[in-house]
């Protein structure tokens, strides 16, 4: 099976030890109560010997549409960052980073400044790291427009260690083109959207749900969604599972049938 990665950090429920505190311990009970909750930060080391994958942005609005991708050599690379943490509060080092279109929860020019490293904004590339290959292919937001250059919109695929991971950014087109599936190829994992106004995608019309079944990935990791969308995926593709803050995954342990939806949570704290 699949390992699940953890950041979470638990308090222990300290009530028991407070009621047979004695008066020479109150000084340093009092310290412990004041200090501030403990910090939840992205790993930036993989010792799973597995792709890690990672939600990262601290935005409440759009806390799953970030993630940060590292092989299992270590090397980090991050798409659709936004609102992201300083790198004084955790230094994720990446080797390229991607957006696929200009929203403002897809960008950070702040974060990807602060970087010296590659970075497609939402451009047709095609470029190679230690241990990735990326690259994009044009797509379209809107769903009444035509797929053509700077179309609003690029599918970004990401090759490492024998998986093919792609984002599908907020595409909103009525339906994938045979020539997109023909670049998109066999995908392991998709990041996709299933709920999106500016991408006339809801889910009644369950355009996300179509789209996806044309390439028909092994794993669906949603972006925009809300939580009705739960019902609905148990019903049509079986049971959602869920991860804390991150996934180690491998080729190996991918599911035998296409269309399995897996929930990264993000519970991160950066102050």
């Amino acid at each position: 099976g699949t390992n699940v990665g953890s950041n979470n950090s638990s308090t222990p429920d300290s009530s028991s030890e407070s009621e047979t505190t004695t008066a020479e311990t109150s000084e340093t009970t009092v310290e412990t109560t004041e200090t501030q909750p403990a910090l939840v930060l992205p790993s930036t080391t993989n010792d799973s010997g597995k792709v890690m994958i990672q939600t990262v942005s601290k935005s409440s609005a759009y806390p799953f549409n970030s993630y940060i991708i590292t092989s299992s050599n270590g090397e980090s690379v991050v798409v659709d960052p936004t609102e992201m943490p300083g790198k004084d509060i955790v230094d994720i080092n990446p080797a390229a980073i991607i957006s696929t279109h200009s929203h403002e929860d897809h960008t950070d020019a702040k974060f990807s400044d602060s970087y010296d490293c590659p970075k497609i904004m939402y451009t047709k590339e095609d470029i190679k790291t230690k241990d990735f290959h990326i690259y994009t292919i044009w797509s379209q937001h809107d769903q009444n427009a035509p797929v053509a250059e700077n179309s609003g919109n690029v599918i970004v695929v990401f090759e490492v260690d024998g998986l093919r991971i792609a984002h599908m950014g907020d595409i909103g087109q009525a339906e994938i083109t045979p020539e997109q599936l023909e670049q998109l190829g066999k995908i392991d994992i998709a990041f996709m959207q299933l709920s999106n106004t500016y991408s006339s995608m809801n889910l009644t019309n369950k355009k996300g749900f179509k789209l996806l079944e044309q390439f028909n990935p092994t794993v669906v990791i949603p972006t925009h969604h809300s939580d009705s969308a739960y019902p609905i995926i148990e019903k049509k593709y079986g049971k959602v599972t869920m991860f804390d803050n991150a996934l180690t995954i491998s080729k190996e342990d991918l599911p035998q049938a296409p269309m399995n939806f897996y929930h990264i949570s993000n519970t991160h704290k950066y102050n």
